[in-house]
């Protein structure tokens, strides 16, 4: 199944993002660097609408034109509108009307939204706040994208998982009567992008709700190799994968192995989702 490419770094990730592209920057430079290494997997042959159906991309990226790019690929994009998070996980402040007049003035489809549940008191707060958010994007005739990071390594991992998918259902079942009447009088729907869990299937009841259009989720930290193996356990959920995606990519490849490498890791990612 064709799966999400999560392209968006922002400031805050990039170094480690070159670091491992093994790429040298400064601060001067880095933002160039690695819009160039986007510019080079979304150009690779394997990276097109019959593997990758959207991906996932930092304001910046979209503000050079990669957009435009994928367009002509047939592959969707979305923007990346939060600014970060706070030390409880919560999303910081940002303007959402000037993020989702951007996304929709630069053909968009939709935008996306990253929490970090670091704590179970916390999972009620960041879950309002996405959804408060996620109403008044639909509003807008996008499609957001929630997402409330379970990070792999907090401890009793699935205990988290289990109230995060019991939490989420009943924001789900009131969302589209908050949603004002859409100009294609399509139903509102969101989609959801989670840590894959430790449980397999655990959050497929939420794949099949009527308000989400896609459950995906996202690799975390993990080597390519369990991830896709982790996510291919999981009926009906696809990728939204990151580090995994450009697992073994370095800027001193030639073409032909960076396409090769590249190749391998989207085959892979392919497969695994369901």
């Amino acid at each position: 199944m064709r799966f999400i490419a999560a392209m968006d770094h922002s400031g805050g990730s990039t170094g480690g993002v070159l670091e491992r592209y093994g790429q040298e920057y400064t601060e001067e430079n880095k933002m160039d660097l690695v819009h160039e290494m986007r510019l080079r997997m979304i150009n690779s042959p394997a990276f097109n609408s019959s593997n990758i159906w959207a991906a996932i991309l930092y304001k910046d990226s979209i503000h050079r034109g990669a957009v435009d790019v994928l367009k002509n690929k047939g592959i969707d994009a979305y923007l990346k509108i939060d600014s970060g998070c706070n030390e409880d996980g919560m999303l910081k402040e940002f303007d959402l009307f000037e993020m989702t007049e951007y996304a929709s003035w630069h053909g968009c489809l939709g935008t996306k939204m990253r929490s970090i549940v670091k704590s179970e008191d916390m999972i009620q707060p960041i879950l309002e706040q996405q959804f408060e958010y996620a109403l008044k994007i639909a509003n807008q005739n996008l499609v957001p994208i929630i997402e409330p990071e379970i990070p792999i390594d907090i401890e009793h991992k699935h205990h988290f998982e289990m109230l995060l998918n019991e939490s989420i259902k009943p924001y789900l079942d009131s969302f589209e009567k908050h949603v004002n009447d859409r100009f294609d009088k399509t139903l509102p729907q969101v989609i959801l992008k989670l840590t894959i869990p430790d449980v397999p299937n655990l959050y497929h009841d939420l794949s099949q709700h009527k308000n989400v259009k896609k459950l995906v989720g996202l690799s975390g930290g993990y080597e390519t190799s369990l991830a896709c193996k982790k996510l291919s356990e999981n009926l009906d959920m696809s990728a939204s994968f990151s580090r995994a995606l450009s697992e073994g990519l370095y800027a001193y490849q030639d073409t032909l192995e960076f396409n090769k490498r590249i190749t391998e890791n989207i085959t892979n990612i392919e497969m695994a989702s369901s």
